[in-house]
């Protein structure tokens, strides 16, 4: 790596306590061995442009440089983006600026941003962690959006991945978490989940590239890192050399097994379901890795994606059998027997909340928004999952606040000819009842300019003539994102 000719970049940033020995594995092929990876799960076609979220640590620096040795071939545009948690104070000044220097020795465009991790935190009451991983994924969807880019490319590699699997376990897991971390989540992808921790720090050391070390990573708090330094030098150590690479080919043939069983779980779901609730004689009678995963398919679209545990979906298993009228309580939803059917829902009104309308990430009980304002029709595509407003049209209306449905809602969705009500419109796209007050809006008074995952509002649709588009997206709860 010849261009890259910087001292403060190079070996001399090395941790210093390496066994040499460590260095005896030829990692030559490691750039053949992610460019396999990266065909076979199809992560990234010929000239596309990606993303790559940049650290400064082991893992981030490789995966940029490593894409960086393969793009000429492939004709990818690379872009990096670092993100300060405004945690570590000097040290993370210090990952900032060494980023930055690294890009503008490898010319790859590069964008950073400093947040407030822990105010964040403090504000929306969650942890650390989430909101760091909210904040963090914030920032490179709008980088994202705004270079153009149609993937980004983060470095969770197998460590990653078996410590995930080994957490999942631990926790009770069932098979869906023993498939560990995905290549691909929508447009997050992950080319080197085919690669060894070890493998990275010695391809670096052959190339004489420096890294930066987060220091908090090397604390044995947390799960996580209790599982990193204690649990898997331990079985490394006493139990098997080669636990990485196993827990992961293992976790590659169990996903084979979970996805034809949640092929199959599908099919039975659609022949059970009614419009109130599911066959339970039916459904009682399927095999029961089927008859679980129907279960859990139906509590995901009652709305409890949240805090489902398997204890819970033995809990409903136990209720097909039951008389009818006999009622379970599960975290934040209801299960009941109705004659012939077991049905779901919130045991009590949904939650409702009002909040005013400003750019930024706005947390509400129900998820969390992106508000941006842009100039122009910047970025404007039809989605239903992504409001595009405009926002002088928004101003004339009054104040927007985004909040739950209320008595007297209507709604005029871009290309209908007149204003309905709401309640007519939900019932028109079959959305059951109980779920009804679950969907986050944007209103003018008792105009819906927005409605989260169905449509925007005519009233202030995005034309020719706009000058200043808002745009809007609902993430939802984000708690699980890795």
């Amino acid at each position: 790596m010849s261009e890259l000719n910087d001292s403060r970049l190079f070996a001399e940033g090395m941790p210093g306590d390496i066994d040499a020995v460590a260095f005896e594995q030829d990692v030559s092929d490691l750039p053949e061995k992610v460019d396999r990876f990266i065909a076979e799960k199809e992560l990234l076609r010929k000239d596309e442009s990606v993303l790559i979220g940049l650290s400064g640590g082991a893992d981030s620096v490789a995966l940029l440089v490593l894409l960086k040795q393969l793009a000429p071939r492939y004709g990818w545009k690379l872009y990096a983006a670092h993100f300060n948690h405004g945690i570590r104070g000097v040290g993370a000044e210090d990952d900032q600026l060494f980023c930055r220097d690294l890009c503008d020795m490898m010319g790859v465009p590069f964008y950073t941003e400093t947040g407030d991790v822990p105010a964040y935190a403090r504000e929306n009451g969650m942890s650390i962690e989430t909101a760091g991983r909210l904040l963090r994924y914030d920032f490179l969807g709008r980088i994202k959006e705004k270079t153009g880019c149609t993937a980004i490319a983060v470095a969770h590699h197998m460590n990653d991945n078996a410590e995930s699997i080994l957490l999942h376990l631990v926790r009770g897991s069932g098979l869906r978490g023993l498939i560990g971390i995905n290549p691909r989540r929508d447009d997050v992808i992950r080319p080197l989940l085919c690669v060894m921790k070890d493998e990275i720090e010695k391809y670096l050391e052959r190339e004489g590239i420096a890294y930066h070390t987060d220091e908090t990573n090397l604390i044995a708090d947390g799960s996580r890192n209790r599982i990193r330094l204690d649990v898997m030098p331990y079985l490394m150590k006493h139990i098997n050399p080669g636990i990485v690479p196993t827990l992961c080919g293992m976790s590659e043939l169990l996903s084979q097994d979970e996805n034809y069983l949640a092929e199959e779980a599908r099919e039975a779901y659609d022949r059970v379901r009614r419009e109130d609730g599911l066959l339970r004689e039916e459904l009682d009678a399927m095999p029961y890795p089927i008859k679980t995963r129907v279960i859990r398919m139906a509590l995901a679209d009652a709305g409890a994606v949240v805090d489902i545990e398997r204890v819970h979906v033995e809990a409903v298993a136990e209720l097909l059998k039951a008389r009818t009228g006999a009622r379970l309580m599960l975290p934040r939803i209801e299960a009941w027997t109705s004659y012939d059917l077991i049905k779901f829902g919130n045991p009590k009104p949904g939650v409702e909340f009002e909040t005013p309308l400003k750019p930024g990430l706005i947390g509400t009980p129900l998820g969390v928004f992106r508000i941006e304002l842009r100039n122009g029709r910047e970025g404007f595509r039809k989605d239903p999952n992504v409001g595009f407003l405009d926002y002088d049209k928004v101003k004339a209306l009054g104040e927007p606040v985004i909040r739950t449905r209320q008595e007297g809602d209507r709604i005029q969705p871009v290309g209908a000819p007149g204003r309905r009500k709401l309640k007519d419109y939900l019932i028109d796209r079959k959305v059951d009842r109980e779920k009804r007050g679950e969907i986050p809006l944007i209103a003018c008074g008792a105009d819906v300019l927005y409605l989260a995952g169905y449509a925007s509002s005519e009233l202030a649709k995005v034309d020719d003539d706009t000058k200043t588009m808002l745009r809007a997206e609902f993430l939802g709860r984000i708690e699980n994102i890795d």
